[in-house]
């Protein structure tokens, strides 16, 4: 089952008030994120974000990995683990296209490897092994590194190449961390 991650749960420094919660075209960055990940063939959306009603941190102050963790442990607690996969997609990227995301799985899937953009290192598409999570938490812990990249290259991820790659101005790759990405046409924030 591909699960589609949310990752919701950063201190929004930058943008100086909870970007997860601004709205776009009448609603939340969640909620957007949540409607491209389900566009994109995810059966099931989880949100990383350590509130009530969420999937918290198990490991705290790792930064999106322990969203990535977090949503993994969640989901060998509910023994939902076996030949699942995650398509992970932070929350501040409320342009990018589901049509790009399936084609970044259907490659993972045909590699039976992880995949991610090799400008980029989110969003990205990992298939979930017997290893993975007790690689992560020495990635995270014993080696005590946070970088996602660094991680996807541990366990020997692909880089999807695609026709978006290499073209930072297209849209789908805008990243809204701070008030100055915030584009008009979204309103005010």
């Amino acid at each position: 089952m591909l699960h589609g991650v949310v990752l919701a749960g950063g201190q929004s420094r930058r943008m100086g008030q909870d970007k997860a919660m601004m709205q776009y075209k009448g609603n939340t960055l969640i909620q957007c994120a949540s409607k491209i990940l389900r566009s994109a063939g995810c059966q099931e959306i989880l949100v990383s974000r350590n509130e009530d009603g969420y999937v918290g941190d198990k490991i705290p102050h790792v930064g999106p990995l322990g969203g990535v963790h977090g949503v993994l442990t969640f989901l060998g607690e509910n023994k939902k683990s076996a030949n699942a996969e995650l398509l992970v997609l932070p929350v501040d990227m409320p342009l990018m296209l589901p049509t790009f995301l399936s084609a970044m799985v259907n490659y993972g899937r045909a590699q039976k490897r992880a995949c991610y953009v090799r400008s980029r290192f989110m969003p990205f598409y990992m298939p979930i092994e017997k290893n993975t999570i007790p690689t992560l938490e020495d990635y995270l812990i014993e080696k005590n590194k946070r970088r996602v990249v660094g991680f996807l290259k541990s366990i020997n991820a692909l880089t999807f190449e695609n026709l978006y790659d290499d073209n930072t101005k297209n849209s789908q790759w805008l990243n809204v961390n701070s008030p100055s990405d915030w584009p008009k046409e979204y309103g005010s924030i």
